[in-house]
């Protein structure tokens, strides 16, 4: 028996050590030996689940860890990795089930509060990560992962000067953390004798992988921007971009044909009741959608919206293409394409509505409504509807050249295919187009319920046109509205410093810095009757 438990002993070390060095197969062949000797080995079960997690299977990491958790309940590390795995599943009432769970445990090891940080954070709460990531790098300070995880929540609660800190020595510990260099710069405060360009530049020559080229790309682009330098910004841009795309099986053909069969099920249709009927669809009122294309306002409307007393922000969330991904029963890669929509047709519209408003329950429910701001939900209007007959959105709309130039700057998650447009300015330009002709179907089928803000017209006007969206949205006017610099809910988006400030209109007309760039972009908006 003695011999038995040390040579298990001696392959549970060699699993973990072969695991921090991503040697998966070699862990994984530890591991089934382990289990082979002894089926009761509750971290055997819970290392698996780490390299499931690791390969994206989300489900069998969840599975694993409950096995784990079988043979040793209540156990810290356990609970907050599986709170971890339903944050990447979306399900924010599991991850507040589990993480409660943690919390009573007390845990007092770095990595355990670090898990359960990021648990919070992946679901928008976090002011409630902040206790926990505090705890992690106060235990070991010399992990960069938790300063960079401390870093990002201290950014979207706002405290910038912290935040700035914790970046600063995230990069300390790892200077190749190229997150954490795009990261900082977006914290802003750049000038001619305080940038981080000669850093920044010898590290992007030494990058390989396109991933990280796009962080230092980007940062580079925004502290040239910064100094005025616009072309040596679009170069790091544009040569950054490139380089992902040329990984990527993209081809705008994708997106087209998802608008097209958009257009072809709803524009097809016998009558608005097929549309949209409150007899199949849940009931209820509480949920206001901020949609559009993304860098366009969306973040100010729902910063106008959830100041009112009886909203609150739920942040971006992806629930509802998940759910509607679900009960649609495709077997695609993607979340939203052409089969899946065409599979629409069988979905049960009522379990729909129900189970997305259930989804939101571990942010919402204290207020009468609460906001979504997902801005490509602009794609799933018809279906929102369908499901949420009683449901306002409002939609963002700005001048055609802002929106492609700041599509086209900002870096969103680089492995998300919802983005894949924005790594080039044609293929942006091709989707602004399909984006204003799907809004203005939207308007003509659901005008009770989808509502047109221009941007330029609100940041000029903001008085007169939050009244507007307000009373759209069926609210009372609150003076409060227009503070949005005061909202201290947290903003986990590229506009996190920006909507600190009050309402302005500092950014109409930024596209005029590249105009040098937007010869062909001019041209294709021309071609399709959109005004420049």
């Amino acid at each position: 028996m003695t011999a038995i438990m040390a040579n298990i002993t001696t392959l549970h070390q060699q699993a973990q050590q072969a695991l921090n060095k991503g040697e998966y197969q070699q862990a994984h062949q530890c591991l089934i030996a382990i289990l082979q000797q002894d089926k009761y080995f509750a971290d055997a079960y819970f290392l698996l689940a780490i390299i499931a997690s690791d390969h994206q299977n989300v489900d069998k990491a969840i599975e694993l860890i409950k096995q784990a958790l079988v043979l040793t309940p209540k156990k810290a590390e356990y609970l907050a990795q599986l709170a971890k795995q339903y944050a990447a599943k979306n399900d924010h009432v599991q991850v507040l089930k589990f993480a409660q769970q943690v919390a009573a445990e007390k845990p007092q090891d770095a990595l355990t509060l670090d898990t359960l940080g990021v648990a919070y954070s992946q679901i928008g709460l976090h002011q409630q990560a902040l206790p926990f990531f505090k705890q992690a790098v106060a235990i070991n300070d010399q992990n960069p992962s938790f300063f960079f995880n401390l870093g990002a929540s201290l950014k979207f609660v706002g405290d910038f000067t912290a935040a700035r800190v914790a970046y600063e020595n995230t990069i300390a510990l790892a200077p190749n953390f190229t997150k954490a260099h795009a990261a900082l710069t977006s914290l802003g405060s750049i000038t001619k004798s305080d940038n981080h360009i000669e850093a920044l530049s010898e590290l992007y020559q030494k990058l390989k992988r396109s991933d990280d080229l796009l962080y230092i790309g980007h940062a580079l682009a925004r502290e040239y921007e910064a100094l005025g330098d616009y072309q040596k910004a679009f170069h790091y841009l544009n040569q950054s971009k490139q380089n992902k795309l040329a990984e990527l099986d993209y081809d705008f053909s994708q997106d087209q044909a998802m608008f097209n069969a958009l257009h072809s099920l709803f524009e097809h249709s016998q009558s608005l009741d097929a549309q949209l009927g409150s007899e199949q669809g849940c009931s209820t009122d509480e949920a206001i959608f901020v949609v559009g294309m993304p860098r366009t306002g969306t973040t100010l409307v729902e910063r106008i919206i959830s100041k009112h007393q009886q909203v609150t922000s739920a942040g971006e969330l992806q629930h509802f293409g998940l759910l509607f991904k679900k009960l649609a029963k495709t077997r695609s890669n993607k979340v939203i394409d052409k089969v899946t929509i065409e599979h629409s047709t069988g979905i049960n519209y009522a379990q729909l509505g129900k189970a997305y408003i259930d989804s939101t329950r571990a942010i919402t429910g204290n207020t009468k409504h609460f906001v979504d701001k997902m801005p490509l939900n602009i794609l799933y209007v018809g279906f929102i509807l369908k499901a949420l007959p009683k449901a306002k959105i409002v939609c963002l709309d700005r001048n055609p050249l802002d929106t492609i130039v700041s599509n086209f700057r900002q870096l969103f998650a680089v492995n998300f295919s919802y983005y894949n447009y924005a790594y080039d300015l044609k293929t942006t330009t091709q989707f602004y187009l399909e984006f204003k002709r799907l809004a203005a179907l939207w308007l003509q089928l659901f005008p009770e319920n989808f509502y047109l803000v221009n941007y330029e017209t609100l940041v000029n006007n903001p008085e007169e046109e939050a009244k507007k969206i307000v009373e759209f949205c069926g609210l009372t006017w609150q003076e409060s509205c227009l503070a949005i610099h005061e909202n201290v809910a947290p903003v986990a988006t590229a506009s996190a410093v920006q909507v600190r400030q009050p309402i302005n209109n500092k950014s109409v007309g930024n596209w005029q810095k590249y105009e040098s760039n937007l010869a062909d972009v001019k041209t294709l908006l021309r071609n399709n009757n959109i005004e420049v």
